[in-house]
């Protein structure tokens, strides 16, 4: 390819790869060359396959360096959780499959690895308090550990990632229990039907101050951050609990209609 048509000018080569790129034999480098193309992209092989092996006599590069690249990949091996994710080929098949790449796309990950691969190895490159958001990209369905065919344990690895990302909030944390006091509260509400309706009625009446063409384009404070990216619906003028009651009141008791096996009409 083109590649290696620009290698016959330069005099000096400089390569740079990461620590995970290197394969032990030309044995192993066969295992690659097949595995590869098959999972990426459905062929036999790839349409250009460029060795560099070197300086040589006549034309070509004169003078070669192979930069081999750490870049916080040796801490990455040293997890046990997480090393294998540096088993990574690179084929995207993880990608094509996984359902909050194809809705978000590649850009969203604000990274040069997207998809599933890449929200457990941006993080632990660039540190969880850069990427922390990545691990939570993830529905955990599964379905890129089904098809990586080096079967790195993605949603294993996220899970792992979302708990340094937890305890690395905990440790930096300006207002430190805040975030567990406001779940004790939010699990009080939940826990009881009558203050869930309650709030929910001071979220109706309260939520009129932010409408906008019907749905809420700015929240106050640090929820804020959720409508930068989204607006939020509205709670419902009637919830279906309150339907429900006044169905009962209006229409007397729900019954079953006869079942087919006993001889009702369906």
């Amino acid at each position: 390819g083109n590649g290696r048509m620009c290698l016959t000018l330069p005099k000096v080569l400089v390569s740079v790869m990461g620590l995970e790129k290197i394969i032990p034999r030309w044995d192993d480098f066969e295992v690659f060359l097949q595995l590869l193309p098959r999972s990426s992209t459905a062929e036999r092989m790839n349409p250009y396959t460029s060795f560099w092996t070197g300086v040589a006599h006549g034309d070509g590069p004169q003078e070669f360096h192979l930069v081999l690249l750490d870049n916080g990949r040796t801490k990455v091996l040293a997890d046990p959780a997480g090393r294998q994710t540096l088993q990574c080929i690179r084929c995207s098949a993880c990608l094509n499959i996984c359902p909050v790449y194809e809705r978000t796309g590649g850009h969203a990950y604000n990274s040069v690895y997207p998809g599933p691969i890449g929200a457990i190895l941006t993080p632990q490159l660039a540190g969880v308090e850069n990427a922390g958001s990545l691990p939570f990209a993830s529905t955990l369905c599964g379905a890129c550990y089904d098809v990586c065919p080096v079967k790195i344990n993605i949603p294993e690895v996220l899970l792992h990632l979302r708990g340094a990302v937890v305890r690395h909030k905990q440790q930096n944390s300006v207002l430190p229990g805040v975030e567990g006091l406001a779940m004790k509260m939010l699990a009080g509400v939940f826990a009881s039907p009558s203050k869930f309706e309650r709030m929910q009625k001071l979220g109706r009446f309260g939520q009129r101050l932010l409408l906008k063409q019907g749905v809420i384009t700015s929240l106050p404070g640090q929820l804020g951050g959720w409508t930068a990216v989204r607006d939020v619906y509205p709670i419902a003028n009637q919830t279906f609990r309150e339907w429900w009651r006044e169905r009962q009141r209006s229409q007397g008791p729900f019954t079953a209609p006869p079942d087919a096996s006993e001889g009702g009409k369906t």
